[in-house]
């Protein structure tokens, strides 16, 4: 009698374990299913001190993720609907994202957005590395008019770009991006390139004139971007940028923590993150 027990109840056992098994692997199978996106229109209820606020661009092409496209912007804590301040957009190495990044700025008061690449702009001949930048200018530029049309007390002379290896890479083929106006230097007065920009791929075409603007470009020492960064920070010098170049001693290809208070720093010392003349408190 006992021995029909042990039967049964290994018998049952064993059924439970195959249900559990079967369970787990209809969930691993099941693909996540991503949030539909949310009307535009509908943002201008959400603008308010600290918000965060998410911009879907169903009208565009999905991202190097393949989701849809779109761009997270977070407001100042102190923000107020009559005052200026400058937008600082972020664009991530490798595939990118569309998360703000503030960790290099000094204190005070900043719109920040992440802004993605489309998906398929690579480079022809290294699929990791963004490419067709007049591609990647219109996709960014679209997402930038959107988010002014909502929060139009953007300062774009004081506005920051910054990017760290593709971003980098991005932020020089956007520069000389010729007929796809306006151009990258009408919404931005401050550039930061970290490792990245200056290849014979992202470097095509001439500069445009940066008379009044303001660019930092930083590349680690052991990099292999090292001599390309270099050579674009001395160009971007001759085309009348305030230019500050830094060699990260001991580093390689990387955006190390080390160098955001020197960023930082730089920014109080030129005056492009300082309040604007007239700015209501």
């Amino acid at each position: 009698m006992r021995f029909l027990r042990l039967i049964c109840l290994c018998g049952l056992a064993a059924t439970l374990g195959a249900a559990e098994t079967n369970t787990v692997k209809t969930e691993t199978q099941t693909p996540e299913t991503p949030a539909p996106p949310v009307p535009r229109s509908l943002l201008k209820l959400k603008i308010a001190p600290g918000a965060s606020l998410k911009f879907d661009f169903p009208e565009l092409s999905a991202d190097r993720y393949g989701k849809y496209a779109a761009c997270n912007v977070t407001l100042p804590l102190g923000y107020k609907a009559a005052r200026p301040y400058p937008l600082v957009a972020w664009l991530a190495g490798a595939d990118g994202g569309n998360t703000p990044n503030r960790s290099f700025l000094p204190a005070g008061d900043f719109i920040l957005v992440g802004l993605p690449y489309p998906q398929g702009a690579n480079n022809p001949k290294q699929a990791n590395m963004v490419g067709d930048f007049s591609r990647i200018w219109t996709y960014h530029r679209t997402m930038l008019d959107e988010i002014a049309h909502f929060i139009p007390n953007i300062d774009r002379s004081r506005s920051i770009l910054a990017g760290f290896s593709n971003g980098a890479h991005a932020i020089d083929g956007m520069f000389r991006v010729s007929g796809n106006k306006p151009p990258l230097t009408d919404y931005f007065g401050v550039f930061i390139l970290a490792d990245g920009g200056g290849t014979d791929y992202t470097s095509i075409g001439i500069l445009p004139d940066l008379t009044g603007k303001h660019v930092y470009a930083c590349w680690g020492e052991k990099s292999p971007n090292r001599r390309t960064s270099a050579k674009l920070a001395r160009e971007m010098k001759s085309f009348g940028a305030d230019t500050a170049a830094d060699e990260i001693k001991g580093s390689g290809h990387a955006f190390p923590e080390t160098e955001f208070p020197k960023i930082a720093a730089w920014l109080e010392k030129t005056g492009p993150t300082a309040p604007a003349a007239g700015a209501k408190k």
